[in-house]
């Protein structure tokens, strides 16, 4: 009788290693797909956020302060914000999105004058006990003091926008690296950087996803629903 021959030990390795390179090639399609999925959702959320900011600046007549303590509320001290710099107020906005894709939550920064609540009526429109930060009648209101730089194709800073009232951005996945791109984000000072997905202008691909709101289309908004004259 013929005795069966069992498989040796270079046999059943090879064995695996075709396994594991026939389940690498799938996965990574797989993971690319799942991270596009994530990146869609988050330019969908920085453009819903930016339409909830608007919609509370046509009934409150200023901009949201960030939060600064983690609960979702904007942050006052006095009458003006804790903090120009923090996280998207979600809950004071009534939007679903508290965190991005990746379960970080939404930087956002403000320009003072433009979100505080000192009684600045200075276009004479809205009841007078009401403070309205932004007016197209008096351009000294109407300046915000963020600005917004991107990379040319030769990595060349160039400014993109200058002095808008606020910007919403996802730090997009944590990579656990840095660039210089991506750490001007999140430098607390009033300068960022927009730029695309996974462009290379920094040590590592810049994954930030960027939206800011531009003075003027805020006015706009306002003389649509007739705040302003």
């Amino acid at each position: 009788m013929k005795k069966s021959r069992g498989f040796t030990l270079i046999e059943v390795s090879l064995v695996l290693l075709i396994v594991a390179f026939t389940l690498s090639s799938l996965l990574t399609p797989l993971g690319s797909k799942l991270e596009e999925k994530s990146i869609n959702e988050a330019k969908i959320q920085v453009k819903e956020l930016k339409q909830s900011i608007i919609n509370f600046v046509i009934s409150n007549y200023r901009l949201p302060c960030p939060d600064t303590d983690l609960d979702g509320v904007e942050d006052f001290t006095g009458t003006n914000c804790t903090n120009v710099n923090g996280n998207i107020p979600y809950v004071t906005l009534r939007s679903p999105h508290a965190q991005d894709p990746w379960g970080q939550l939404f930087t956002y920064r403000v320009s003072s004058q433009l979100a505080d609540m000192n009684n600045i009526n200075a276009c004479g429109t809205a009841p007078p006990s009401v403070s309205i930060a932004v007016c197209s009648a008096n351009p000294a209101f109407a300046e915000g003091e963020i600005n917004v730089f991107r990379y040319n194709a030769s990595g060349v800073q160039q400014q993109a926008a200058i002095g808008v009232a606020a910007i919403v951005l996802s730090t997009g996945r944590n990579t656990g690296a840095s660039g210089v791109a991506q750490d001007e984000n999140i430098d607390n000072d009033a300068d960022f950087v927009k730029t695309n997905y996974g462009g290379t202008n920094a040590s590592v691909p810049f994954n930030d996803i960027v939206i800011w709101i531009p003075v003027n289309e805020i006015i706009a908004e306002l003389i649509n629903a007739e705040i302003l004259p």
